[in-house]
This record gives structure tokens, sequence and C-alpha cells, in this order.
């Protein structure tokens, strides 16, 4: 879902890491709730003192089931009945006629048992509970046992006590129990975190070491060895970090857990420190442990790595507590590769996204926690949230994504769905599918491939591109020119007289409107005159004729007031003169208002292209205050002009059904809009609003899982006149485009617009 702020500021949300107690509701507490086999999936839920089992959940029809606690109470023991249950396993390569359960369950007695149940499969709800084994185990008062694990064929169960490790063997039917001093530890005290054991009963464990002298909380990794359990074995023991904790109630925090997770097929394990916000990646060898990777998170009291697993596809997941994926999730899944050299690298994808959402209750106030993570040998996760619900993500096959979700009791499971046009999915993986590489396209025809765009100067490829994008009427714009200053001379006669005596000669049609070379000309003309004159009088030998023209040059005479001939001559050219002030001063006139004047009208006055006729100031005046009266009739022509917004979101699967307008009102309360026009044309989706006032704050909604590669904002309004003021508004028409090559638009962008009057 994309969310489109339109002048609107937020407010930043930051979710902390807490150093808080488990709580016995806490679905994460102590341990794992959930095991998920191929063809079982088990959810222990203390609140309905119940176990939801899907049979076959990643089939086309799977099966819902409920077996309640008082099933598996034991038979002759009528005062022992199961009450809670603090951590569950099951061997993830068992037979599929028949799985072995093992659980850490507390009864209403208050004392703890290992309970080892023997499931039938069966094709109907009926449960086919075989037998159930229950070992008494020992607590702290504070601390159940939560280290519990079985191997890949659930044969053989441990879980490690406060003192002692108990192993159950179920083809034997025999139990083992070793003290930690003489097995694990010969020194030091532990508090046990997370355990695995291999095919060939090797034991990892997680624990926090007590260094009594100096009060110290180590968190270390072990290797041991039971083959032989006459004869177990000790084969090493790895600090996980040098900081330490200082007192022993932090030991109890959910920060304070140390996950862990065995990859058999490629001996390597990881383990989570969150509270320090890393994890260790270790390849184990027959005797010994040696550390691959310690992979840091950036972001600081996150509880980075507080579940983590490894996939067979050289992928590894991390779940981040205390980062938020907001609107969804309040945590988040992080996944990597193997292969990444890098210090800090880079997700792959994170979960959720927004092709795969949470779905969120309509009672719920606040997103949904993940609280921890599970995984299974066929690329898949297993999500278990703060509410008692379960969410199950195969993995989809090439070209689709593992986005469509149905629901069966408190456990919703993704199902495949077709990969959105703009991406890819070349392998078999539970993430989303992944955008095209920059060049390449997908309309949708076929989800594992991308085709290379042909691009030129019009047609572009954009970020998760659908298809190539016509551009050519799509580009920015705006009316904004530079602020014009007042010319050196400001006052019309010293402008007439810079006119009048101006002589440029830059090109033929400035000489023909230049009063001086008009006036130059009739100097000549006054010349060649009198040369003529002075000629005829030489060789006529009648005066008449230079008489008559001296005469009526004498009437012409206006300086001298009829005494000259010669003052005739000149008065003409004063004449040529007046002519052409006259026709500047009336040209001059309308070169007002400057906003409708170009510069080829202005040329046409005077070859002086700085000429304008206005005098202008600039002053900033807040827009509450008082308005001189002359000043009245803009501001009202400028508050009532109508401003179009038109929204542009350029290469993108988004269609108007996904689209939601509306404007956010005072206290973040929200008035859906419905009179807009929206249209789909070549990828691009078009929004043109009429926009009610001009400060507003407007919210654009997108629900979907699509992409956006670009986005263009327009604003335009008519011109608007008051005659009777002779005030005028101007049309208003600009657009911006906003887009980073190979990138797409971010989830949650706001976009702030300030207009100046």
């Amino acid at each position: 879902m994309w969310i489109l702020y339109i002048v609107l500021f937020t407010l930043p949300i930051s979710f902390g890491a807490r150093r808080d107690f488990f709580e016995r509701e806490d679905y994460d507490a102590f341990g794992e709730r959930l095991a998920i086999i191929e063809n079982r999936a088990i959810f222990a839920e203390n609140d309905a003192r119940q176990f939801t089992i899907i049979e076959n959940p990643f089939s086309s029809n799977p099966l819902a089931c409920n077996l309640d606690y008082m099933s598996i109470d034991p038979e002759r023991q009528a005062n022992i009945s199961l009450g809670y249950v603090y951590n569950i396993v099951m061997g993830s390569k068992q037979d599929k006629m028949e799985s072995i359960v093992a659980m850490i369950g507390e009864s209403k007695q208050k004392k703890f048992y290992l309970i080892v149940m023997i499931m039938a499969y069966s094709s109907g709800c009926i449960i086919r509970l075989k037998h159930a084994i229950w070992v008494p185990v020992s607590f702290y008062e504070y601390y159940p046992p939560s280290a519990l694990a079985t191997d890949p064929r659930g044969t053989f169960i441990c879980v490690v006590q406060l003192d002692s490790t108990l192993c159950v063997d179920t083809i034997s039917n025999t139990t083992t129990k070793f003290s930690n001093d003489q097995f694990w530890d010969e020194k030091q005290f532990f508090y046990s975190k997370s355990l695995a054991i291999t095919e060939k009963r090797r034991l990892l464990l997680t624990a926090y070491r007590i260094i009594d002298e100096e009060k110290k909380f180590i968190p270390s990794l072990y290797l041991a060895d039971l083959s032989d359990p006459s004869n177990p074995l000790l084969l090493g023991m790895k600090n996980l970090s040098s900081q330490y904790l200082k007192q022993e109630r932090d030991v109890f925090t959910r920060s304070a857990t140390l996950s862990l997770f065995l990859h058999e097929n490629s001996n390597m394990v990881i383990v989570g420190v969150p509270h320090l916000d890393c994890i260790l990646i270790f390849s184990m060898e027959q005797s010994s442990l040696s550390l691959v990777k310690t992979h840091v998170s950036p972001e600081k009291n996150v509880l980075f790595g507080k579940s983590v697993a490894i996939m067979d596809s050289n992928i590894y997941a991390v779940l981040v507590y205390a980062l938020a994926t907001l609107p969804w999730s309040l945590s988040q899944i992080q996944v990597y590769s193997l292969n990444e050299t890098v210090e800090m690298p880079k997700p792959l994808f994170i979960f959720p996204n927004n092709q795969q959402e949470m779905e969120l209750a309509d009672s719920q106030e606040l997103p949904h926690r993940i609280v921890s993570l599970v995984t299974w040998y066929s690329n898949g996760i297993g999500l278990v949230l703060d509410a008692a619900s379960v969410l199950l993500i195969p993995a989809s096959p090439p070209g689709y994504c593992s986005a469509s979700i149905k629901k069966y009791e408190d456990i919703e499971i993704y199902k495949p769905k077709l990969c959105i046009p703009g991406t890819r999915q070349i392998s078999s993986s539970f993430g989303p599918c992944m955008i095209c590489p920059p060049g390449y396209k997908n309309n949708g025809s076929a989800g594992e491939l991308c085709v290379k765009c042909k691009t030129n100067d019009t047609f572009w490829c954009f970020g998760a591109a659908i298809n190539e994008i016509d551009m050519k009427n799509m580009t920015s714009y705006n009316q904004a020119n530079p602020y014009p200053e007042s010319p050196h001379t400001t006052e019309f006669e010293d402008i007439l007289l810079q006119n009048i005596f101006q002589f440029s000669t830059l090109n033929l049609h400035c000489l023909r409107i230049s009063p001086m070379f008009w006036t130059s000309v009739g100097i000549c003309c006054c010349i060649l005159f009198c040369i003529i004159i002075k000629i005829i009088s030489c060789w006529s030998k009648s005066r008449k004729r230079q008489q008559c023209v001296q005469k009526i040059l004498s009437h012409c005479d206006v300086i001298g007031d009829g005494k000259y001939w010669l003052g005739g001559l000149i008065s003409l050219l004063i004449l040529i003169l007046i002519t052409f002030a006259c026709k500047f001063s009336i040209s001059f006139t309308y070169l007002y208002p400057i906003e409708q004047t170009s510069l080829e009208q202005r040329r046409t006055v005077s070859c002086d292209n700085t000429l304008f006729n206005a005098k202008l100031t600039s002053s900033l005046q807040l827009l509450s205050t008082l308005k001189y009266e002359e000043e009245k009739p803009i501001f009202t022509l400028l508050n009532g002009q109508q401003l179009i917004l038109t929204v542009q979101f350029i290469s993108t699967g988004y269609t108007c059904k996904d689209l939601e307008l509306q404007t956010i009102r005072a206290h973040g309360l929200s008035i859906k809009s419905e009179t807009f026009n929206c249209s789909k044309s070549n990828e691009v989706l078009t929004i043109i609003k009429l926009l009610p006032q001009h400060v507003l704050n407007m919210q654009i909604i997108l629900k979907g899982p699509h992409f956006i590669g670009g986005l263009r904002f327009c604003f335009s309004a008519a011109s608007v006149t008051n005659s009777d003021a002779h005030s005028k508004a101007q049309a208003i028409d600009t657009c911006q485009l906003f887009f980073m090559p190979n990138q797409t638009l971010t989830r949650n962008p706001t976009v702030n617009v300030k207009m100046t009057k």
C-alpha cells in the first residue's frame, strides 16, 4: 500500500527495545510455541489450552484440527494435567506416517515435564495419539528449562536444565541424565538458552556462563558429542562476545535471548545475540566450530537476531524484534545472502512488504509484532505473532510470490500468486517478486523473465518498468521568470530624450525607428536642397524662383518668426523629431501592463530591450495584515482563483479502483473525497482534483502491491479579471516531475507545495 501525503507533516514514531521480563501470556516466553515439518504444523495455544494442528499445510487442501491439552494427560496419574506449554519441537526429517513431538510443559500442579508425543498420521481430524511420555525436569524459580531440541529424525530428544541435561531415546525408550558441571562446564555455572542436535547426535548449546569472581554473564556457544551416551564429550566452547551482562536479572529478559539454528545440509550454524544487535555464523567441522561471519545491525537497540534461520538457497533470515514495518507490523524479518562479503550487507528483502502484507483485525489499534520464526527444509518460514496467531509462508515456484492468504483456525497460510507487472521471480523463494533490473521491463505476461526496454529521447524506462513510457508531454515546466529590475531611467521625460537622441546602428530595424537617423537624413536633404538652389541661381538670370522658394521656407520658420528661410529648413527638422516623439509616446503607452507585452512588441518601440513601462518595487508582507484599498482587489482575485491539481503516477500497475483520496483535518480527522476525476492510460494513473481551498492537507492512498516509477504534479488555474479595479490574476500552469533513475517511489512520500501571492 502506498500513501502520498500532500502538504502534510508527520511525527516520527520510534520503537525502542525494552528490557522487559517475559510474561506467561507472551508467545515467545522461554521458547517456541510452533513446530513445523513438511506434512504437519502444530501450534500450542496456552490461552485455549489446546494444540492447533494443520495436516498437509502446504498442499492445496490443508486440514485444521484441534487437540486439547487434557488429551495427552497421563492415564494412570490423575493428579497430573498439562496447563502450559513453554517450548515445542519436531524433527525436520521425520517419517510422514508417524511424527514425534516434544515439549516442555507445566502441569496445573506447577511442576515441569518433558513430554514426548508419538502421533500417527490421519487423513481426517481424528488425532491418533499413540503414546505420550512424561519425564519430570528440574526448574529454577524464575527460569523454566527452555533449551529443548530433537534430532532431525525425532528419535533423540534433549533438554538442558539448570543443573543437568536430560536426553530421551525414543527408539530404545531410554532416558539418560548428565550433570552439567561434569559435562558442559566444569568451572562455571550457566543459564542455557537454546539447543540444536544433529543426526549424528552432536549438540550445540547457547548459554550464559557465569564467572563468579567477576559477576559476569558471558554469552557462549558449546559443541558436544553424545553419539555414545555412556561417554559424553565436550568438543569445544566459544565466547560469542567480549561484552557481558552485569546482573542476573538481565538474563531473564527478552533482549538476553540467544537464538540458535543448525543447517545440517551445509554444516552452518547461526547464532543471534539480540542485546548486541548482531548475529554470528559458524562452520561446524567434525569436532570444532570456526567463525565465518559476524553481522552487526546498523540499527541499535532493535533486538536484531532474536530469532534466526538458514535456508537451503544460501540465505539466512533474522528477526528484528523492535524495528517496525508500518503499517503492518512492529517487527520485521530481514533476509540476507550468505555469499555477501561486506561488513554491513543490505537485506535481499524484508517481510512484511507491499507484496506480502500482514492482515490486521478490525478492532486492532496497533499492528502485530512478530515474536519468533521457525523454518523447515523447503525454504519457508513460520512466524508466531504476539497475538495467538501464526503465519506460514512456504516458498513459491519461479514466477510466483507467496502473497494470497488463506486462514485456517488461528493459522494463516500464504499461497502462491503470480508476480505483479514490473517484477520477476527466477527461483523458488518465500519472499516477494523482485523488480526488473535497470533497463528491463515485464508487463506481467511472464513472471520469471524481464525483457529489455527499447528507449530513446522520448520513451523512458522507469524502475520496476511495465512498459516504456512516452514522456514527450510529461516534462517539467513552470511560469517562473527572472524577477525584472526597474530601468535606470524611470521618468518619462528622460526616457523620451534618451530614445529621441539615440542613434543605434545594430541593425536595419534600429535605423528605421531612430529619430536621429531620420533627422540626419533631413539635414542631408536640406544641404542638398541648398546646393541645388545655389546652382539654379547661378545659371538662371531670373531670381523669382529663388525668392519664391525662400519665401515659402520663411513662412515655415518657427524659430525666427518668418524672418529667415534657413529657419524654415531647421523647423522641418524639428518637426521630424516632434513626429517621432509623438509616435514613441503613443507606442510607449501600449507597453503597459508589462505582463501582456512581449519582447517583440518592445522592439517595435525601441532597440533598448530593457525598456518597459513600469516602476518595480518588491516587499514581503504578511497575508494576515491589512491591505491598502488599491491592493485589495488583486488579493481578492488571487484568493478566489480556483486551483486544479493534477497528479500523475507514472509506470505503475495501480488502477483507479486502488485509489482513495481524503482531506486531513485537525486532530487527525480525515474526510473522504469523491469529487475527482481518475483515468489510466499507458501505465500512467492520472488524478484531477479541483481544490476546495488554497491551504489544505490532502492524502492519496493507493492500496495494493504495485510500484511507482515516477510522480508528476501539475497546478493550473484560469485567469481572473476585475475590470472595475483594472486588476487581473494571470493563469497558472506549472508541472514538476519527480523520479530517480532505476529507482521507485518510496512507500509514504510527502510533497509540500507552497505558493506565494
